[in-house]
């Protein structure tokens, strides 16, 4: 199991550098003595088995040695930031059987206080394959917090299918860029604690791109995963910038345009561009398409790199508005299964009807995501399903606007709207 080889890492590689924050360093050996520190308190407060543990993020050593705690000791770790509206935490709290919240800053009321917590005793694996590791909760289109248990197959099996595609070791650096609430947060330092490898976090109290940028180069960051929004920021420097000990930059979460991939590829000379794809109820990542080895004219749409394959046990399908599957080069909804796939939202069964159905005995998930399969079994990322309007009769693709404001704009972000006007008729703008 995931954490099984966690467990042991902490012990072989305990003089080994595992994290990187706020410039200061912590050894694995630091980073266990926090867990078992932490752990002892959510013993003594009877947290274990199937319990659901609240923390509060923070980008500090204490946050993640409690996501540790909190998973050895058989629970589930549901994040809250802070920083979030108020009201939004409040909605996933009400959702929540609340056991326990954890906090590392004193300020936030009715927590577990965890700064000073260590111990030098060993790690209680109290571990179990079907416990749920951790609730995210996603708002999607509607706004309304939805909470996406993942559970320790789901992430074993993502983990395991997706370090297969890659030549990493301990001696990797990884960059974790993300707030803590988002599913990619999980890759940056799950996998490298699997390897026993490094991560260095991205403050969120400077200018992210900027201080992304400086562990990049500083630090010789070997491993990097964040959006393609943080590139646009970093553009204007990009004939400043080289960085040959980075091998794989993974860009994801956002559809990758593929001009700014191209130029970003000329600040790896040693490293090879993937363009990644997954949504949360699928643990993080499905597909993935090497843009520096594969991509051609033709791996585009509108612009946007191609999303690629699937990678190790995940599969995917395109259906069309009846649930009928679709051939190649048909535009359809994307929908995915494998061991990956969440069981269902929690306590959501309305929403639950909506977005899962059973083939072939194994959960489906519809992604509400419009693609194409083209002739090499690429798929091709077309935009969402809720983004095609009508205009005077027609059906029209708003990510077909964009890709022609783009190339007038000389812009890598553009959003194209649809609103109606005062006779009730829909315009883009």
């Amino acid at each position: 199991m995931l954490l099984n080889t966690i467990q042991q890492n902490i012990t072989n590689f305990k003089d080994n550098l595992a994290f990187y924050i706020e410039d200061q360093s912590y050894l694995y050996n630091d980073f266990k003595e926090k867990i078992t520190g932490i752990q002892q308190e959510l013993i003594r407060k009877n947290i274990s088995k199937n319990d659901f543990v609240i923390v509060h993020t923070y980008n500090d050593l204490e946050t993640y040695a409690t996501i540790l705690a909190v998973w050895f000791s058989g629970a589930t770790f549901v994040p809250i930031n802070p920083k979030h509206p108020k009201e939004r935490n409040e909605r996933i709290l009400t959702q929540i059987p609340v056991s326990l919240q954890i906090s590392s800053n004193q300020n936030d009321k009715n927590c577990l206080y965890t700064k000073g917590l260590q111990s030098n005793t060993k790690i209680i694996n109290q571990s179990f394959s079907e416990q749920i590791l951790y609730i995210l909760f996603t708002s999607g289109s509607t706004g309304t917090p939805k909470g996406v248990p993942i559970s320790h197959k789901n992430l074993d099996a993502f983990i395991g299918d997706f370090n297969a595609e890659f030549n990493l070791s301990n001696a990797d650096k990884f960059l974790q860029i993300y707030d803590l609430t988002f599913d990619a947060s999980v890759h940056c330092y799950v996998l490298p604690l699997f390897l026993g490898a490094s991560i260095f976090t991205v403050s969120p109290n400077k200018i992210k791109y900027l201080e992304a940028y400086k562990l990049l180069e500083k630090q010789q960051i070997t491993f990097t995963k964040f959006p393609p929004s943080v590139l646009v920021y970093l553009k204007p420097f990009f004939n400043r910038i080289t960085l040959p000990k980075l091998r794989y930059s993974l860009l994801g979460g956002e559809s990758l345009p593929e001009n700014l991939a191209k130029a970003w590829q000329k600040c790896l000379p040693n490293g090879e561009i993937y363009n990644v794809y997954g949504p949360t109820e699928a643990t993080i990542n499905t597909h993935i398409f090497n843009f520096t080895k594969k991509y051609t004219p033709n791996k585009n749409y509108n612009g946007i790199v191609a999303i690629g394959k699937t990678f190790g046990r995940n599969k995917a399908f395109v259906i069309d508005q009846n649930n009928t599957i679709v051939p190649k080069n048909t535009k359809g909804e994307l929908c995915l299964l494998g061991n990956q796939i969440t069981n269902g939202y929690f306590k959501n069964v309305k929403k639950n009807k909506q977005a899962f159905f059973t083939k072939n005995q194994q959960q489906v998930y519809k992604t509400g995501d419009l693609v194409l399969q083209d002739k090499d079994g690429d798929y091709l990322y077309c935009g969402r399903i809720d983004n095609q309007i009508q205009i005077q009769g027609y059906r029209v693709e708003l990510s077909e606007i964009e890709q022609i404001a783009r190339k007038f704009n000389q812009q890598n972000n553009i959003a194209v709207i649809s609103k109606k006007n005062k006779f009730n008729i829909a315009e883009i703008y």
